[in-house]
């Protein structure tokens, strides 16, 4: 059946090729050496938004779709040399600074006897902090493996390729900057690219060839197996090296010799099975096309399947080939094939495939270079390195370890042992996450004093924190056993904190309340001192002062922690006894001035009485001197007052006498007044009279004729008045 299948293309008819898929907007493509994305459909013309700005009309044949997952924008599943690492999506150390080429991870001595893990590629895997997903290649010598490694990683000529039919490959290789991508449920991890020494060639060495290949498929989390040309018995027969893994591979060490070593070999197999890598048979200048006996088209999945089914014959060659068969289903379940035509049809530029443009590739080629990338690296079928019996990824540095533990395993001349080494790594993992965390914890920084609850959530948030920094690391058996250890060292931490947090808490809540006290009852204690008040008002206004620290205190930000009701506490049972004794004081001590101020005034008092008795004898006989004096002068007084009232008679007599002469000379003076008034009624008319004559005269002169006339005439006139 295999023979059929490899002559498939010679015997059944060639089918017209299906037309391609049509493309979506948005969809990333390829036109000719540009890339773009798909802004606009119409009918079978795409119109396409290259990368440089640049807006074309194209046909669907002329667009090469792009599948890429990897990038957060747009998304992206290959390690395109278009699209750096930097594009991706993730959190942790920048591999930029990294160096952009290959360099031996694992150094094999001149007589292939000795392994030694290179220090340069241990410094840079320590500082991959998220999990690792190592792709080893391995393969007959002389079959490209690590041209396609350079084409898997964006066609930089990374790893060291060579074009005669020595080996250019020594040991196992690696390229010094990973890729970090994050898968469909947020896992980071970093995709890193290992080359191994080819099988086989003219330094074969079978042993050593085994060693390595045992070694690369322990290290890879995915193992990609490279070959020429199709499946075919051949190529079977050159996987002879996979069926004796298990001779240099086994999960357990051997504990009893009683046990019979078939049954024990089958059941270290069975389980060394679960923890083998992912299987990718890549098949290069594959010429073939894939379809069954029928002429139907198939899978190159189906066609590795159909190819690993076992071949009826009892040679010792078929019983050797179904052995390998075997052996590959039973340690491979997980298993895939892909298919890469030849990348140029020029012998010439194929020796030179390295260095071509991308545009120079063929295009079938760089169609199946896409769906290998799709199928090696998109987020659901990146593999992360697992321990054995866990979904818990390794980091760089566990990986370390575990390429130490195989290589002096090897070196000592032994089997390496998976679940030695893994315990091993587990127990220097589980150390390491533990002491991390730790240091992680320690690191926190608070501003102590805290409220009990916010000390809480800050503190378990560090310890949360600490614990999942060791989850992320810690992995294997000794995990629980770590973990537990880290709680208890981490409880003691938290214990420490809160015995800070608490002197920090009695500190500042001690200095609030003895500046409150001054500020508030002290100063109310020598306000107190100053003011006349009595001693219920002294004491009610000094119980408002502790009722107004209170207020204060319960508002003063800086006085918090746990120790603040106990401060207060201790504050009011040592400093208000202290209080009222000190007011005690002041108002005995004000009491005893206002005595002795009283008494200075009594004092006073006496001495003035005494002085004043004295005034008062000699006030006393001045009074009765006085007394003498008085009554001689009220004698005085009676007599003068004798002679006041007879001079008053003889006044009173005097005016009666003037009053009726005065009436009598009123009435005499009234007579006169009487008799001047008709005198003058007489001038009155005697005047009117004489008046009325006057003018009676002068009419009677106006009436005769004048003095001239009367003077002609010799005649005179006389008025007599």
């Amino acid at each position: 059946m295999l023979n059929s299948i490899t002559n498939m293309g010679k015997k059944t008819k060639k089918k017209a090729a299906p037309p391609p898929p049509p493309l979506t907007s948005g969809q990333r493509v390829r036109f000719g050496s540009a890339e773009g994305y798909v802004s606009k459909v119409t009918g079978d013309t795409y119109e396409v938004a290259l990368d440089g700005g640049k807006v074309i009309q194209a046909a669907r044949d002329k667009l090469e779709p792009i599948h890429r997952r990897l990038s957060a924008k747009p998304p992206s599943n290959k390690l395109s040399a278009t699209r750096s690492s930097t594009e991706l999506d993730y959190r942790g150390t920048n591999f930029e600074d990294f160096p952009d080429e290959a360099l031996p991870l694992i150094e094999v001595s001149d007589d292939k006897e000795v392994l030694k893990v290179n220090e340069e590629a241990v410094e840079l895997l320590r500082r991959i902090d998220c999990a690792i997903c190592p792709i080893s290649i391995v393969g007959l010598y002389r079959t490209g493996k690590s041209s396609l490694l350079n084409f898997l990683h964006g066609g930089k000529a990374g790893f060291r390729t060579g074009h005669s039919v020595s080996r250019c490959t020594r040991g196992v290789w690696i390229y010094g900057r990973p890729t970090r991508a994050t898968l469909g449920d947020g896992t980071q991890v970093a995709v890193v690219l290992l080359d191994t020494e080819g099988v086989g060639g003219l330094e074969a060495d079978r042993r050593y060839d085994e060693r390595i290949f045992a070694l690369a498929t322990l290290l890879s989390a995915t193992l990609v197996y490279n070959s020429l040309g199709s499946i075919d018995e051949n190529a079977i027969g050159q996987l002879s090296f996979v069926a004796q893994l298990s001779r240099h591979v086994r999960f357990a060490p051997k504990e009893d010799a009683s046990v019979d070593d078939g049954d024990e070999a089958e059941e270290d197999a069975r389980r060394l099975g679960a923890v083998m890598p992912a299987f990718t048979w890549v098949l290069r200048d594959f010429a073939l096309e894939l379809a069954d006996e029928r002429g139907d088209a198939i899978t190159a999945d189906e066609y590795l399947d159909r190819s690993l089914r076992p071949q009826r014959g009892f040679e010792a060659a078929v019983l050797e080939r179904n052995r390998v068969r075997h052996v590959l289903g039973a340690f491979f379940p997980k298993r895939q094939c892909r298919t890469l035509v030849r990348p140029v049809h020029d012998e010439a530029k194929l020796q030179q495939v390295d260095s071509l443009a991308p545009e120079e590739l063929r295009p079938e080629f760089r169609r199946n270079l896409e769906e290998l990338k799709d199928a090696l690296f998109a987020p659901e079928h990146v593999k992360p390195k697992c321990a054995p019996g866990s979904n818990a990824p390794v980091s760089g540095s566990a990986f370390v370890d575990l390429a130490q533990q195989f290589v002096e395993a090897i070196n000592n001349g032994g089997v390496p042992v998976v679940s030695s080494a893994w315990d091993h790594v587990s127990q220097t993992e589980c150390t390491h996450a533990s002491r991390e965390a730790l240091q992680l914890y320690s690191e926190v920084s608070l501003d102590l004093p805290l409220d009990e609850v916010d000390l809480h959530a800050l503190l378990e948030k560090a310890e949360n924190d600490a614990l999942q920094a060791f989850d992320a690391r810690a992995l294997g058996d000794a995990r629980p056993e770590h973990r537990k250890d880290l709680k208890t060292q981490l409880a003691k931490k938290t214990k420490d904190w809160r015995v800070r947090n608490d002197s920090a808490s009695q500190d500042a809540c001690r200095k609030s309340l003895d500046a409150l006290y001054m500020d508030v009852v002290f100063e109310s204690l020598q306000n107190l001192g100053k003011e006349e008040a009595g001693a219920t008002d002294a004491a009610m206004r000094l119980e408002d002062a502790w009722s107004e620290l209170r207020k204060r205190y319960a508002k003063d930000p800086k006085a918090r922690g746990p120790a603040r009701d106990r401060a207060l506490a201790s504050c009011l049972s040592m400093k208000w006894p202290e209080a009222a004794h000190e007011l005690a004081r002041r108002l005995e001590q004000r009491c005893d001035e206002a005595v002795r101020k009283e008494h200075d005034k009594l004092v006073g008092a006496r001495a003035e009485l005494a002085e004043l008795e004295g005034s008062a004898a000699a006030r006393a006989r001045m009074l009765e001197d006085a007394q003498a004096a008085l009554v001689s002068t009220q004698l005085e007084k009676a007599r003068h007052e004798a002679r006041c009232q007879a001079a008053t008679r003889n006044l009173e007599e005097v005016q009666r006498r003037s009053d009726r002469d005065k009436l009598r000379w009123d009435d005499e003076r009234k007579k006169l007044e009487v008799d001047l008034e008709r005198c003058r009624a007489k001038l009155s008319v005697a005047t009117e009279k004489v008046n009325n004559q006057a003018r009676a005269a002068e009419d009677s002169m106006r009436a005769l004729p004048s003095p001239s006339s009367n003077a002609g005439k010799g005649g005179c006139a006389c008025v007599v008045a």
